[in-house]
This record gives C-alpha cells, structure tokens and sequence, in this order.
C-alpha cells in the first residue's frame, strides 16, 4: 500500500466512518451475526464429534486394536495368547442413569485392575492421592473411581431397572494431555460391573496393545479366528470415523442453514456500501477529477469491506461462544437421540475455527463490497458533480436481470433433477442457490410492476412507488435479503410441517398397541437397558393381554459395515408399511433368512428387493434376502429389520428393549400399569397409545430445535437491513426531502412517506419470500432430505404459515422503518436545500 494510498484511505474511509458511524457500524454487525451464527454451528458439531471420540479414547487408550461386541469372557485367554499381541484387556461399558438429577446419566467402565494399566489414558488412586488399594478395590461392590467434581458425596443411580447408591471411594484422573476427563465417567472393578450391569460371564470389548503396531492388520486376522464371528476387530479410531461419517449429513445441513445468515449479511452489506457510495458521490467526483484511478476508487471500497469483514469477524468470535452454548444442548440431543450418545459440556473454539471465521467472513465482506467498488470506480465525474443528478447517476438499470432471473430458476430445476438421478447429493445445495438468486434477480422487475401497474391512490403513495423504482439499486437489494429470510422461514417451516405429518402418519400405522413399556434409562442414554425377562412373561401370562410385541436393536457388521439390526416379535406394535417389495412381502419376511430394510439404508446403500445381505452372526456369517423395503423414520442412518423367530436360529439373546401390549380392553391401560409398577418397580417409562405418540412428536420437536433458532436469528439480521436501507434512502434523499418540505410537506407526511415505502418493502418481501420459500420446500422435501437422509416425505404446505408471512413481515419492516422516519422528518428544509 502506497503512502499515498493509505492517505486516501484514512481521509475517504477511516475519517468519514468516525465522524458518522452508523452505516459502518450496521456493516460490522452484518459480519459479526453471519459469523457468529457460522461459527456457533461449527463450534456445537464439533463439540460433539470430540465429546464421542473422548469416549472412545477414555475407553481404548492408547490400543492398537479393539475386539469389541457381547464377547463372553472365555474368549480373553485366547486373545492374548496369539502372537504379537503384547497386552490384552477387558472392558465392561454401561450406562446408569441418576434419578436425583433428571435427565443426566454416569458412564460406568469395568476394567480389571491387574491388566491394561500400560493402555489406559487415566490414573485410579485412592482420595488422598497415595496408589490404589487393590483390597478396598476388590472387596467393595459399589465402589468407584470418580472424578474430583464427583468425588463428595455418594450417588444414586438406576442401573440395570434396579436403584443403587455408587459410592466413590477412588479418585479417576486422566494422566493424557490429548484426551479430556468427562465428569461423566466413572470406573469400577470388572467383576462387580457385570453384576451392577447384568452382564455376568460377558464382556464389551477387549482393548490390545501390539509389540508391533505394523502388524495390526496381520494379528487382525488371527484374532478373528478365536472370536465369534458376529464380533468387530479393528483398531478404535475405526469406530470413530463411522460415527462421523453418519454424523456428517446432520452436521452439513446445520452448517449449510448457519449459512443463511451469511447469505442475508451479505446482501445487506452490499446494500450498506452502496449507500456509502451514494452519500460520498462528491468526494468520489472530485477524486476522479483530480486525476484518482479507477482502481485506487475501488480499492478505497474494497478496503472498506475489508475493514468491515475483519471487525465484524472479530466481534462474531467474542459472539459465537455464548450462542454455541446455547445451540449445544439441542444439538447434543439430537446427535444422541439418532447417533451416539455424546455429552456437549463447555464448547469452546478452536485456533483452525477462528482461521476459518476470518476466511469466510473476510471473503463475505469482500464480495459484498465487490459491486459498489466497481460502480464508485465507473462513475462519471461530471455526472456526479451536477447538482440533482444524485441518485440517478447510481441507478443501475439492466436489461439482463429478468432473463437471469429465469436462467438460474431453470438451473435450480436442472440440478435438483440432477440431484435425484445420480448426479451427486450436493447439487441439491447448488439447487437451493440458484433458486435463491433466481428470485433475487426477479425481484427488480417485480418492483417496476407492483410501482407502476398499480394505479395507487393519493400523492402519498404514489410518490412511495415512485421512489421505490427510483431507489432500486438499494431497494431491489433490501427486498431480495428480507425475502431470503423469509423463504428459509417458510421452507423449513414447510418441511418441518411436512415431515411431522409424515412421521404422524407413520407412527398411526405402525404403533396401535395400547400399552408400551421400556426401561426409563434408555429415554436419557438410547437403548442401553433390558425388559428383565420376567416382566414378558408377566405380561403374557397376564389374562386382560390379548397380544405382545417386542422390540430389540444392536449392531451387527453386514457386508462389511456396521448397521442396526431391529429384532421384532409379535403384531402388537403394528404392521410394517411396505414401499416396496417382492410379491407377497409380510410372508416373504417371516421366511427362514429373510429379512426388510428400512427406506433410508435402500437409498444409503443401493439395495432392493430380493437382494442378499451377508450379516455376520455369532455362527458364522450368513446370506439373508431383502423381502421388502419399508417406511421407517427411526434413524436416518437406516437399518435391517428382521422376526425374532428368524434371529434365534443365529443368536443366542433373548434380551429385549421394549414391550408392547395389546388388551383387550383398552380402558384396562391404568389398572395394568400399576400392576406392572407395583410388580417391577418405578423405574420405567410406560406410555398409553396417545401419550407415546404425543411423547414421539416431542422428540420430533427437540430435533428441529437447532433450524428454530437459526431461522430466527436469519429474519432478525434482516429486518434489521430494512431498517439499514431506509436509513440509506434518508440520507441519499435529503435535498429531496427539503424540497418537500419546503413546499409544504408536514413532518407526519414525510414520516408518512418513509413508512408507505417500507410497508411496500414488506409486501413485496412477503411474496417473493413465500413463491421462494415454496420452492425451496420441494428442493429440501424432495432432493436434500432424499440424498441425505434417504427418507420420502409427503410434502404438504401449511396454508396458516404461508398466509402469516405477510402478517409478520410487513409490521416488521415498518417498525424497521421507525427511526428513518423520524430522521427524516426532522431534516431542517432550508439545509437540506443547500445541500448541493
């Protein structure tokens, strides 16, 4: 930068800011909501991703291979016996939850105290810090290694059905700089864990350090030998990488909506620099005339977004820890609910975040300001400095932006379609911005319409049309940001809307038993907890039970990789909802080595009717054949779905995760739910066929939390940029609002003025926002949601939605309009006049 340079950029720039900060102020706080919500989003994701990969590095340590599913402990002798593997030890994992604090829960690891302590990444001690005492250890059946926060007082917790009080008589630290302590974990002796967890003779996984990590994939294979077949062997960080890459479709459509934000700033920011252009027109004029280069102009502007993009990045980093805080809690119970249990305790950012911010939002401040530098730097000096031709020598007219309009809207159309025939998932985005700049670029010719076709009566409106077609250069902008704000509001609402009748639809014929019961635990922590087998066959013998169903899922490796394996007996839950299926489905299933799969893993993983799948059982692995594919919103991950009568032959569990019972009187429900407490205990969610569903759609609810927020802060950062343009157009228009005045224009009629044109700001927001927002429906309904979660939606629009759109929005920009109006009725005439 030329000294030259820099003094035309304090003078021009740094000295005019000061002096009215108001739009330069509105610029960085443009940047800072876009950044903050960006950021926020990716501080929440990743929060997430670390909480799970703690959790597994808390357990594996620092092993080189894992053995991990329901491995019974004969198979640990064997394991370490094969050549290469220099220590093996066991592992029970579990989760108890705590009665006394709602919704929390305790990760309870087994390990043996005689092995492993060259693999483990913590240290167990006794409370005064001296080495553990292996007697207390071993003698005491509920005792724990806790960490310090946990370490005071006894806890109670439910573990298994049963109400138990852990008591931390140890001290767990972890003793690795790369992996965190979680004030959630606590471990125990192995032997009392299988008794506390009711897995006795079982372990979950068997943790292996290597005398030679080069030859893991050779002591893989011999492992594999002696273990059962249905079994994993791997190294840990595989299990990792398969969680984050079912997490990476969630996380990408939270990070695309944090974009929206962005997209709304940077309309904004265009608008706020433009404005900036228009109220410098002179200086602009006299630098030009004085012999200032086209590109030093630019470059004055373009520096100006650069200081914005770099303030206002700074000012979203301070902001986006707070808001990150906010979003981690629904986005922790989504990512738990549909993934893996993760537990999001203080987010906080990362130096590669911070680099990313700086990136986008210099790179977002920079193209805003790419269009009023290159108008600044082509406008003619002779033009700008004749008194009145102020905001005509900045109006842009092109012939191009209807034709561009309907291009891109056609691009919308070719890639969405593109999308959904192979094309690749992420076309669907480039559907979605196009569609948005569609619109956007439709928007000028709109304007002229709805000014000059409408004969609007009274001088006060019609002198609002006017000056919203002789403003389109900023109003055009200012319409297309509110209506992008306002079509993601009406898109995700539509798809929300869509979704939940889907899933309602769904759940109406798929769940019509009359009582359904499941361990509270696995509310909290997934299905983690057992129906104790004496409540089944209670329930069964129970003579007001006409029919019973049970559910179970686990993780089994088909074709290579880990699914959901859903076990199902009985008819009580429902029938299956077949899309498609080879002729006569619901008997084609129940046939020996038949199983249905889900919608989502048919379109994850290309599979069909009358394929075969190789699942890996404890026997061996086996050829099962698709009978149908089915309806089935329960994860998006997808799953196989297969009768208990048809999983007994190849697994030896009977364990289940929920009852189901059919009465035969319904109105029985409350008089068996007591039986069933007083019998069993307290300690289990019950739920009438109403309450489920109700308690289902509760769950739907909490998911789309995170899009509630986001959409939210997007119509606020837009309302503000109303309220950013008219503050613009008062400025640029005070010569004008002087003669008015002077002329005998009342200060009601001016704010009068400033108020009509926002409220035509607000209609034509409204309904470019809602023809957006509905097209942007059917590309999220039909493209985005099928190529990233695999699921049909019936898409429906919700006529109280659509029609409430203008109901909000146009108040909203007239309150926007509040303090311009004012503003403008206060200009003194006779300066104003003098203007020039």
């Amino acid at each position: 930068m030329t000294k030259r340079f820099g003094s035309l950029f304090f003078r021009q720039v740094i000295r005019p800011s000061l002096r009215r900060p108001l739009l330069p102020a509105l610029n960085v706080l443009c940047i800072a909501a876009g950044i903050t919500v960006f950021l926020a989003v990716q501080i929440a994701n990743r929060a997430a991703l670390e909480s799970f990969r703690n959790a597994v590095s808390l357990v594996a340590g620092r092993a080189h291979l894992e053995v991990r599913g329901d491995l019974p402990d004969s198979v640990l002798p064997r394991v370490a016996a094969i050549a290469g593997v220099k220590t093996a030890t066991p592992i029970v994992e579990g989760i108890v939850t705590l009665p006394d604090e709602p919704g929390e829960y305790l990760r309870v690891l087994g390990i043996d105290p005689f092995t492993g302590s060259d693999l483990r990444v913590f240290e167990l001690a006794s409370p005064g810090g001296s080495s553990l005492d292996l007697e207390a250890w071993l003698r005491e059946p509920l005792a724990v290694a806790a960490p310090v926060s946990r370490a005071e007082r006894p806890i109670t917790a439910v573990a298994n059905g049963m109400t138990v009080t852990l008591t931390p008589a140890f001290v767990l630290k972890t003793d690795d700089a790369l992996v965190q302590s979680d004030p959630r974990l606590v471990a125990m002796d192995i032997g009392w864990a299988q008794e506390l967890l009711g897995r006795q003779g079982r372990l979950t996984s068997i943790q292996i350090l290597l005398t030679d990590p080069l030859q893991a994939e050779v002591v893989a294979r011999e492992i594999a030998k002696v273990v059962p077949q249905d079994v994993t062997v791997a190294p840990p960080k595989r299990r990792g990488a398969e969680t984050e890459a079912m997490l990476a479709a969630f996380q990408l459509n939270l990070t695309a909506l944090s974009l929206v934000s962005m997209v709304v700033g940077v309309f904004l920011i265009y608008n706020s620099l433009s404005a900036t252009v228009v109220r410098r027109r002179v200086e602009i004029g006299i630098l030009r005339a004085n012999g200032a280069s086209r590109v030093e102009v630019a470059a004055l502007f373009l520096g100006e977004g650069l200081l914005a993009g770099i303030l206002g990045t700074a000012i979203g980093i301070l902001a986006a820890s707070p808001l990150a805080a906010v979003l981690a809690a629904p986005v922790g119970q989504t990512v738990s609910a549909l993934y893996a249990l993760v537990s999001i305790e203080r987010p906080s950012i990362s130096p590669d975040q911070i680099a990313l911010a700086f990136a986008v939002g210099i790179s977002a401040s920079l193209i805003a300001a790419w269009r009023p530098a290159a108008e600044a730097a082509s406008s003619d000096p002779a033009s700008i400095l004749h008194p009145g031709a102020v905001m005509d020598s900045f109006r842009k007219r092109s012939r191009l932006w209807l034709p561009s309009g309907i291009a891109a809207l056609a691009l919308a159309v070719f890639f969405a379609w593109w999308s959904l025939n192979g094309g690749g998932s992420f076309l669907g985005f480039a559907a979605v911005g196009f569609l948005i700049g569609g619109f956007s670029l439709l928007v000028p010719s709109l304007v002229s319409l709805f000014a000059t076709r409408i004969p609007w009566p009274g001088w006060l409106l019609r002198l609002a049309a006017q000056h919203l077609v002789r403003a389109l250069h900023r109003n055009a902008v200012t319409i297309a940001a509110l209506a992008v704000a306002a079509a993601m509001t009406v898109s995700v609402s539509v798809m929300i809307f869509s979704f939940r009748a889907s899933v309602n639809s769904w759940i109406g014929r798929t769940l019509v038993a009359d009582l359904f019961i499941a361990p509270a635990a696995n509310e909290i922590v997934g299905l983690q907890s057992f129906v104790p087998a004496e409540a089944l066959e209670w329930a069964r013998r129970d003579a007001r039970v006409s029919e019973t169903a049970t559910f179970r899922e686990m993780p089994v490796r088909c074709d290579g990789r880990t699914v959901s394996l859903a076990i199902i007996e009985g008819r009580a839950r429902g029938d299956l909802e077949f899309l498609r299926g080879v002729p006569d489905a619901a008997a084609e299933f129940l046939l020996p080595q038949h199983v249905v799969v889900s919608e989502s893993y048919s379109t994850k993983h290309d599979t069909q009717p009358g394929d075969r799948l190789n699942i890996a059982t404890p026997v061996g692995e086996r050829e099962f054949v698709v009978a149908g594919v089915i309806k089935d919103f329960t994860r998006d991950s997808g799953l196989i779905m297969i009768d208990r009568r048809n999983f007994s032959p190849f697994w030896d569990d009977v364990r289940v995760h929920s009852l189901a019972l059919k009465l035969n009187d319904a109105a029985q429900a409350g008089a068996v739910t007591a039986e069933f407490r007083k019998t069993f205990g307290g300690e289990f969610a019950i739920y009438t066929n109403a309450a489920l569903r109700h308690r289902v759609m509760e769950i739907f609810d909490q998911t789309f939390a995170v899009t509630s927020v986001l959409r939210t802060i997007s119509v606020i950062v837009a309302i503000a940029g109303v309220f950013l343009s008219l503050t613009a157009l008062v400025v640029e228009r005070e010569r004008e609002i002087g003669v008015l005045r002077s002329i005998g224009a009342s200060r009601a009629q001016v704010r009068g003025l400033v108020f009509a044109e926002a409220g035509m700001v607000g209609v034509l927001a409204s309904v470019v926002g809602v023809a957006c927002g509905a097209g942007m429906a059917m590309i999220l309904t039909w493209v985005i949601n099928k190529a990233f979660f695999g699921w049909t939606i019936e898409l429906r629009y919700p006529l109280d939605v659509l029609a409430s759109t203008p109901l909000w929005l146009v108040p909203a920009a007239i309150v926007a309009a509040w303090w311009p109006a004012v503003r403008a009725g206060r200009i003194p005439p006779a300066q104003a006049i003098r203007f020039e």
